[in-house]
């Protein structure tokens, strides 16, 4: 597993969230994990809300067609996103999951949520590079981790 792969799937996660794609997260948790990793986005948190599960689709799709879908990796994660991105193509939406398929190809083995994402890259990023010199991902007064 290395830094640099999941650096850059985290780069692709703000590229989308710059063009203004919903990322569908379970909750406030997962949120704070992704700023911290500096993906600023319009996060739509799914658990906890008030709202039915196809009301959130609902206020998702008001925004854009594509809907990233980045739940957690557990049994709970995996059938919500299943029931997301049904609900998404329901709607006559596409669903993305790639970004979260990519998270947990990498990481399968190590986390099983979103909300453990930014300390995991802090520990790959130790591992890559103890010293703290990780060429371009690297800056002592970044914000990021």
């Amino acid at each position: 597993m290395s830094f640099r792969q999941l650096s850059s799937i985290m780069e692709e996660l703000q590229s989308y969230a710059e063009r203004g794609m919903p990322i569908l997260i379970e909750g406030k948790k997962d949120e704070e994990a992704l700023i911290n990793l500096g993906i600023n986005g319009n996060f739509i948190k799914v658990s906890g809300s008030p709202l039915k599960l196809y009301e959130i689709t609902e206020k998702a799709i008001e925004s854009s067609s594509r809907i990233i879908i980045l739940t957690d990796f557990d049994k709970k994660g995996n059938e919500l996103a299943k029931k997301l991105s049904e609900d998404i193509q329901g709607f006559g939406s596409h669903p993305d999951l790639e970004i979260r398929r990519k998270i947990m190809g990498i990481t399968h083995k190590y986390i099983k949520d979103i909300e453990s994402l930014s300390r995991h890259m802090r520990q790959l990023e130790f591992e890559e590079c103890p010293y703290g010199v990780t060429g371009n991902y690297y800056h002592p007064d970044s914000p990021r981790y």
